[in-house]
């Protein structure tokens, strides 16, 4: 999902960047074991090694005093010159200069998202730098967690430009078929916990079905949940096409009427982003961080209420001219992302921290 992605794609534009050629060493842990689909063998190059975390689960971390936290997770190759990590839920060594990604912070929004660590507002008033990819996030991150404003770092999230393209083909019929998705679809892609905002999406799929009874609503992600939420909606016309591989989204995407995106808290927005970069008009709501990654390049919801999102998919619907600019203007506003500038802002925080 989207943290193992950014993580993965990170790794990738920092090695991308000849940084390993420039004598920095990295010493990647994970959280158990490597996730499969990471890093291929021949990407650990010289002066970049793997190998599972010494120390506790997330959840076993989270529940500890911090001085106990962060004497658990002591590495046992000696104290690097920065410890990065990657989310919230391994704290910096003692003594080590510490830099956060932090995306955003559902758990301090949603009961459903889980538990912050009892040490996280300490973790990041004591870090050096705070990375997250929007202004939104900031200011969730200082209001939430008290932290300095000065030592968080707005760094945006890039794209796959090499996957995510206006050239891409769309999946033919029979392709789409063999997922059981007929054509012409609307897609969702994403997650299903209460601040994704997938039943609102299914009521206002609910009231706009009727006006355009050769459309499907398609939902991409976990199965069981999502089957669950169309299920008790009773909405018609709805197909769970369970997870999407990464190198059949693009095209799946690429042959939808529009990406439809109900969430109302993010951090970022990386669908949206994605859909834009292939030409695909984008419908979300007027929340979190995504008004900042689509500009005025897809259609926004004032809210994430059923009735505000059937309005905002009616109104791309009922307007052919509307969405052929949108999929015109996509591609430029997602242009303004991209890893490279990603990572080399990175770099510059990395060298700031080991500097100071």
């Amino acid at each position: 999902m989207g943290m193992g992605h950014y993580e993965r794609l990170l790794i990738r534009s920092l090695i991308a960047s000849g940084v390993l050629e420039n004598g920095w060493r990295f010493d990647i842990r994970f959280a158990g074991r490597a996730p499969k689909g990471g890093l291929a063998p021949e990407e650990l190059a010289p002066g970049l090694t793997g190998a599972s975390f010494e120390g506790y689960s997330p959840a076993r971390l989270a529940s500890l005093p911090w001085p106990v936290a962060r004497a658990a997770v002591a590495l046992r190759r000696g104290a690097p010159d920065l410890h990065h990590s990657l989310a919230l839920d391994y704290p910096a060594p003692a003594g080590t200069p510490a830099v956060y990604t932090i995306h955003d912070l559902p758990p301090a929004r949603f009961a459903d998202e889980g538990t912050l660590p009892r040490w996280a507002g300490r973790a990041g008033r004591e870090a050096q730098a705070i990375l997250t990819p929007s202004e939104f996030a900031k200011r969730e991150l200082v209001e939430l967690l008290d932290l300095p404003a000065r030592r968080v770092h707005v760094v945006p999230n890039g794209y796959e430009r090499d996957v995510f393209h206006p050239d891409i083909v769309p999946l033919d019929a029979a392709g789409l078929a063999t997922r059981g998705i007929p054509s012409p679809f609307l897609l969702y892609s994403g997650g299903w916990t209460r601040r994704k905002n997938v039943r609102a999406l299914l009521d206002a799929w609910a009231m706009l079905a009727p006006r355009h009874p050769g459309l499907t609503l398609v939902l991409a992600g976990p199965t069981g949940p999502l089957q669950g939420l169309a299920a008790e909606a009773r909405a018609p016309r709805v197909v769970v096409a369970g997870y999407l591989e990464r190198d059949v989204l693009p095209r799946v995407l690429k042959a939808a009427t529009a990406l439809v995106y109900p969430s109302i808290y993010e951090g970022f927005g990386l669908p949206p982003l994605e859909a834009m970069a292939l030409g695909v008009p984008v419908v979300a709501v007027r929340a979190g961080a995504v008004p900042e990654v689509v500009g005025d390049c897809a259609v926004l919801a004032d809210s994430g209420a059923a009735d505000s999102l059937a309005s905002a998919m009616e109104c791309l619907l009922g307007d052919p001219a509307r969405a052929d600019s949108l999929r015109r203007s996509g591609p430029g506003r997602a242009g303004r992302f991209s890893w490279e500038a990603h990572a080399a802002r990175v770099l510059d925080i990395y060298r700031e921290v080991t500097a100071a």
